[in-house]
């Protein structure tokens, strides 16, 4: 994790930040992921946003291996192109469920945010699985567009996941 995202527990002000313009940029992360539309859930982010997946136990213990880094949003465009065009993976439907979106620091130029999710994962004639549940640690700044992601830290609990980190989580 960064030194910029503050991985406190407790709910501080919204400062400036209006709380469900907040709320709504994360409903719309998730269901702009849901729905495949990767192109408008990457003007979630601005130009320089950075984007990781990494195992809580690496956070525990402070090491910066992440499973998934991007640090940039041209960074997160070349691995959504490689989602929609070059990989070739069994089809699969998610669902994100994000919940006990609160601040938890910041100043008054950006907001760190903690969250926390679950991703289920269905693949074509299997049952619906957790694929994995976390909590993300977020820096949302402001903009003409509204909030968006400077920085997006997605800390998954299981020190594996279960199977293909394909789609964003």
């Amino acid at each position: 994790m960064s030194a910029t995202v503050t991985v406190g527990r407790h709910r501080t002000s919204w400062g400036s930040f209006d709380a469900e313009a907040v709320r709504a940029l994360y409903d719309d992360y998730a269901a702009l992921l849901d729905d495949g539309d990767y192109e408008s859930w990457l003007e979630l982010f601005v130009e320089g946003a950075s984007y990781r997946a990494v195992a809580r136990e690496n956070v525990e213990r402070g090491l910066p291996l992440a499973t998934v880094r991007c640090d940039s949003r041209a960074m997160l465009a070349d691995r959504l192109d490689a989602l929609t065009s070059t990989q070739f993976f069994a089809r699969r439907l998610v669902r994100h469920i994000v919940t006990a979106i609160r601040p938890v620091g910041g100043d008054g130029d950006s907001l760190h945010v903690a969250a926390n999710f679950v991703v289920l994962e269905t693949l074509v004639d299997e049952s619906t699985k957790v694929h994995s549940a976390g909590a993300y640690r977020d820096r949302v700044v402001a903009t003409g567009d509204g909030p968006r992601f400077a920085e997006k830290v997605a800390v998954y609990d299981a020190p594996l996941v279960p199977t293909s980190l394909i789609v964003p989580l």
